[in-house]
């Protein structure tokens, strides 16, 4: 097999030579000073305004190599960032002077070439750079005061925060990057707008599993635990009735099976099928029971191993009182992501799993509340009940 072609590619020294981004080491400084109180020498935390100039170097060259390395450089110190920005509720203290503490990191890999080839576009997450700047970066949060488990819980998030850090600069700044178009094939150059954007959305979904919780180092997906259901239905051989349903009347239990499957096979499975007579699954249960994390852990799933893209809306985000298709265009107004409506009626070409969170939370607000999921519920062609848990 020949060997793959691949661009090697080297720090561009005209720009790696301007301040405070001249190595790693210099942006673990500026991220450290960042958010770092000057006078006291405590931690204030990481504004976005901070993370977003940590990455901001630019490229006057048209080498694709260049290009390339700006690219990976910009999205993982923005990743690094943002990763530490979302994690400084663990940090306890500074324990020592930030240029001290950034000497005494373990940044070896500056002395390596890195290669990229067009399977780095295909898989960014696998890029080899990532593993190696985990070791500093677990120096650099164990610096902080966080345990050893705790600071490499978080550097393992790395690669998912780096895969959105590297959609979302492409995003920001496309005529800068496609000047790598010419010589340089990448999904993000091939790309349309639309599908750009539901890349963006994909690597924000999974990322939002993967973000700390609860005031701990782990997120969703280290915790998750996969999930039973059941639905109803008529027992074989039982005399048909008109005035039968399946919502939980007493008097019909005789009538009734309960029937316990793998939530996450039966929807794969209805998803699968596509049907249009078939297009709405309501779960319910108690508080507590799973049902918004199971939505996040399936979405993310679904929209990177799905045949179609999916949106997720949490409902306390959304008007649901209006028309949906409004609703939906206002909703995605505000994101930054996607920049069309995906229910927009006109287009014929899309295949869409809209998952909704939080219907019961919004029927516990009050009577009014309720009667508005109860028709949300029923706008949406589905049939929903409410009941005391």
């Amino acid at each position: 097999m020949p060997p793959e072609s691949g661009l090697s590619v080297k720090k561009p020294i005209a720009v790696w030579n301007k301040p405070l981004k001249t190595n790693f080491k210099e942006f673990f400084k500026a991220l450290g000073k960042a958010g770092v109180d000057g006078a006291t020498g405590q931690w204030i935390g990481l504004g976005k305004d901070a993370v977003d100039a940590l990455a901001a170097i630019g490229l006057d060259s048209n080498e694709p190599a260049e290009l390339v390395w700006t690219l990976i450089y910009n999205a993982l110190t923005k990743a690094i960032a943002d990763l530490m920005a979302a994690s400084e509720f663990l940090i306890r203290y500074v324990d020592q002077n930030i240029n001290e503490l950034a000497n005494t990191l373990d940044l070896s890999l500056e002395n390596s070439e890195l290669e990229i080839t067009d399977r780095f576009f295909e898989h960014p997450a696998q890029l080899p750079l990532l593993q190696e700047i985990q070791i500093p970066l677990k120096q650099w949060f164990e610096g902080f005061g966080l345990t050893s488990f705790q600071a490499e819980t978080l550097s393992a998030r790395l690669p998912t925060y780096f895969v959105f850090a590297l959609n979302h600069e492409w995003r920001q700044r496309p005529q800068d990057y496609g000047r790598m178009a010419t010589q340089v094939n990448t999904p993000f150059t091939q790309a349309a707008e639309r599908e750009q954007g539901w890349r963006l959305y994909n690597s924000w979904l999974q990322k939002q599993i993967q973000e700390p919780m609860m005031f701990e180092a782990f997120g969703l997906e280290d915790i998750y635990i996969p999930l039973r259901a059941y639905f109803k239905r008529k027992k074989a051989g039982k005399d048909s009735d008109e005035n039968f349903t399946t919502t939980g009347a007493s008097d019909h239990s005789d009538k009734l099976e309960r029937v316990v499957v793998d939530l996450k096979t039966e929807l794969e499975r209805w998803v699968r099928a596509a049907d249009n007579k078939d297009a709405i699954r309501v779960i319910s249960g108690g508080p507590g029971s799973g049902k918004s994390s199971f939505a996040k852990i399936f979405a993310d799933h679904q929209a990177h191993h799905g045949s179609f893209p999916v949106l997720f809306i949490p409902l306390h985000q959304f008007d649901p009182t209006g028309d949906l298709v409004k609703a939906v265009g206002e909703f995605v107004r505000y994101d930054e992501y996607l920049k069309e409506n995906p229910i927009d009626p006109d287009d014929q070409t899309l295949r869409l799993l809209v998952i909704f969170d939080g219907l019961d939370e919004l029927a516990m607000q009050g009577k009014l509340a309720k009667e508005v999921a109860q028709g949300f519920g029923k706008d949406s062609g589905g049939s929903v009940s409410f009941r005391d848990q």
